[in-house]
């Protein structure tokens, strides 16, 4: 099973409504569709999605090092040797987690489909046929807007992930309230700071938090200051995860030795791939250390590989963050995400299990439009 051909697809699309998360507004999203051929007629598909909060990468320069640097590597190889292929293309690219977390995919998918067993069976097995997923509430001056659909949301999810930071401290947990007496005590609610907080606030905060009956605040200090997160937080009732602080496997291991926090935030886009994501999940589960699968908002694709993560870690700690599909005006795959109880299904079939609309990605491709 030799690969013969690797294209990269840079797309066009464009969210439903803006997104505001950290000081970082999104309307749009530069992914990349990674598309890896064998000379036995089976592709492999991976989804890039880089955002500026993580990495220095950008549409054009994962299609450049797909093109450049991954395709002479990968070319002519046998792509059943999924690890040591994986391990060859990390060493060409240095750093590029975003385009890493692509072909990481796109491996896993073509070695799936060409098995005919599922991604998650590659990663070890399923402990779940679906993924309880929160809704996300994002961030507005107008508490008012929040709690609109803050209220919309609660009818499908159990759990609601909200954000802070981005305002005034006091106005910001203000809001955070305005939401908890909207929805009431039965759903859950965790807040996204985006390292926004200073230490002086998080103290200030840690009150309002428990009255307020937040669950978890993610990644509340920059990662400079991980290490006073402890101390800070104590014994209150609250847990604390490191996202932004976890970007390779060695900075969990990292996390965990510190005990800089209570959760990790495995989203495999930011950690390199679903290998490197499902490493650093059993480092921090060997340790008694939580673990959620979270996204960057991806499309179909990348979503489809986050729900085989999270189907093949033996516990969760909090909701998963995958239902990034729902957020965009277009779509790359016939199979819709589906929200049902709060849950979705992990996708059934070989490799991720969706089919690609190739012809979509085609009329898709940034590279034709005007």
């Amino acid at each position: 099973m030799k690969i013969q051909s690797v294209e990269a697809i840079p797309l066009t699309a464009t969210f439903k409504s803006t997104f505001r998360f950290g000081t970082t507004d999104r309307t749009t999203s530069p992914n990349v569709v990674v598309i890896i051929r064998t000379d036995e007629g089976v592709a492999g598909y991976g989804e890039a999605c880089p955002v500026p909060a993580f990495t220095g990468e950008s549409q054009k320069s994962i299609v450049e090092l797909v093109e450049q640097r991954v395709a002479p590597v990968l070319i002519g190889r046998d792509a059943s040797v999924r690890v040591p292929l994986l391990d060859a293309v990390g060493k060409v690219l240095k750093f590029a987690p975003f385009t890493l977390a692509a072909v990481d995919t796109a491996l896993l998918d073509l070695v799936g489909r060409s098995r005919n067993l599922p991604v998650h069976a590659l990663l070890g097995g399923a402990f779940r046929d679906r993924v309880e997923v929160h809704g996300s509430v994002g961030w507005n001056e107008d508490p008012a807007k929040m709690v609109d659909i803050a209220r919309e949301q609660a009818g499908t999810y159990g759990w609601l992930k909200l954000y802070a930071g981005r305002g005034e401290l006091g106005a910001d947990l203000d809001r955070l309230q305005a939401v908890r007496d909207a929805v009431g005590p039965e759903t859950g609610l965790f807040v996204d700071v985006n390292t926004m907080w200073s230490p002086s606030d998080l103290v200030r905060a840690l009150p309002r938090v428990e009255e307020i009956g937040l669950s978890m605040l993610e990644q509340p200090l920059p990662t400079a200051c991980a290490a006073l997160q402890p101390q800070l937080v104590g014994a209150r009732p609250v847990d604390i995860a490191a996202d932004e602080a976890v970007r390779t496997v060695g900075d969990a291991a990292a996390v965990v030795a510190n005990r800089s926090a209570t959760v990790i935030n495995v989203g495999h886009s930011k950690l390199g791939g679903p290998t490197a994501a499902l490493q650093a999940a059993h480092i921090a589960a060997a340790s008694g250390v939580g673990v959620m699968v979270g996204s960057v908002i991806e499309m179909g694709i990348a979503t489809a590989m986050g729900l085989h993560l999270a189907a093949a870690l033996p516990r969760l700690a909090y909701p998963s963050y995958l239902m990034g599909p729902l957020k965009y005006a277009q779509q790359i795959t016939d199979q819709q995400i589906d929200v049902v109880d709060g849950h979705v299904a992990v996708p059934a079939g070989p490799g991720l299990g969706i089919t690609v609309d190739e012809a979509e990605l085609r009329r898709l491709d940034a590279r034709t439009q005007p």
